[in-house]
């Protein structure tokens, strides 16, 4: 059973979005591999904070090649559409709250899933923001 003091941690952790910013930093210094990491992350931190501040462009991991890719994935035979099963466990892998979407086509095409991705992961990269 999990004490005060580690519910509150954990509450302020959630409240404040810690585990996605390091999960998004992480990804970024996977990602690029600079020869100085230390330096690299101060910079995205900076990035983040201009952002905040100036509500411009902040780091993020997924641009539209990525989305791309894992159309591809899920379609390798290339019908040209993914079931609404894929689509939804693609968006809970990337961290999308489902829960208060609305019901998608059975069928979604790559046009659409470019579109909606692009929706999700700009809102993904702005909890950043918070």
């Amino acid at each position: 059973m999990a004490t005060p003091r580690v519910l509150e941690a954990e509450e302020y952790l959630r409240e404040h979005k810690i585990m996605e910013l390091v999960n998004n930093l992480t990804s970024l210094l996977l990602y690029h591999r600079p020869e100085r990491p230390r330096e690299f992350l101060i910079t995205q931190l900076e990035k983040l904070k201009l952002g905040r501040l100036a509500d411009v462009e902040y780091p993020c991991l997924f641009d539209e090649s990525n989305v791309d890719a894992i159309f591809g994935i899920l379609d390798p035979s290339g019908q040209g559409y993914i079931t609404r099963t894929q689509y939804i466990e693609t968006l809970k892998t990337l961290g999308v709250d489902v829960s208060n979407l609305p019901v998608p086509p059975e069928k979604i095409t790559l046009e659409v899933f470019k579109y909606d991705m692009r929706i999700h992961l700009k809102k993904s990269c702005a909890t950043f923001k918070a």
